[in-house]
Formats: C-alpha cells, structure tokens, sequence
C-alpha cells in the first residue's frame, strides 16, 4: 500500500515507487525498473516517446508497450501525474495529483504545481444545477515563466 498522506511531488524514490508496484501485485521486472527509475528522474514534464527513447533496449514494440503500462501504473497509483500540455497532448510529470494544479511554461517545460482550487465551487454548482455527477476536473494554465522572460531573444 501506499502512504496514507502521498508525499509531494518528486517525493517518491525509485525504491520507493518499485515497493508499491510491488505491493500491489505488479511485476517488478528489469525493464519495468528502468521505467520507473528514469521516469522519477526527470525534472519536466516528459512523454511516453521520450522514455521509450531513453530506456530503448532494441526490444521494439516490447520495450514500447512496457513503457505505456508502467506509466499508466504509475500514474493510477498517484506516483506521477498526467497532465496535458499545450496541445492537448499527454505528458507525465513526477508526483501525486493530489487536487493540485499546474502552472506549465510554454519555453522550458517547467511545472509548478498549485493547490489552491478556483474551480472547485464552479463543479459544484455546475453539478447540483444539471445533476451530473462530477468525478474531478484538471487545471493546466500555460504561460512563461520568470527565467524564460528574462532571457535574451
């Protein structure tokens, strides 16, 4: 099982999210290791492709396929989030969920998440007037980040 209270983002180690693999009935195979253990060392937000590329073992589809499940795994047990980038395509980011935001630069990839929900009483209302049922919502707000201004054009 998993910490009661899931630390911050970035908190899990690779050892860490291996023993909750483990735990909860996975697999814990060398190439799942690899995953787990350059997934938890990047520092922006990345792509499954761009893990494919960097743990690539010459197994083709294998190494794809593994890659996609160990992320999703991942993902659903709140070790990383996945979010949206501008394009509306998925990218993973180290850390739970956890009803936090992101701040995401359009230069550099930087994530900084929030906690503060401006959305919340909007869902809510928004379902008590039309009885939908709402199971949560994500918040990616995009824009450039201080570094990225100042740096030279």
């Amino acid at each position: 099982m998993l910490p009661a209270s899931p630390p911050l983002p970035g908190e899990y180690s690779a050892a860490e999210a291996i023993t909750a693999l483990s735990r909860q009935g996975y697999r814990v195979t060398a190439p799942r290791r690899a995953v787990v253990t350059a997934a938890l060392r990047q520092e922006k937000p990345f792509t499954a492709e761009q893990l494919v590329a960097e743990t690539a073992t010459g197994t083709g589809e294998s190494g794809r396929s593994t890659v996609y499940r160990t992320l999703e795994i991942l993902a659903s047990l709140g070790i990383l989030s996945r979010i949206l980038n501008e394009t509306g395509r998925p990218v993973y980011v180290a850390g739970a969920p956890v009803h936090r935001h992101h701040l995401i630069c359009s230069g550099c990839g930087a994530v900084v998440p929030f906690s503060a929900c401006p959305v919340g009483d909007l869902a809510a209302t928004l379902a008590q007037e039309s009885g939908f049922e709402v199971h949560g919502h994500l918040l990616e707000i995009f824009g450039t980040c201080r570094s990225c201004q100042s740096a030279p054009r």
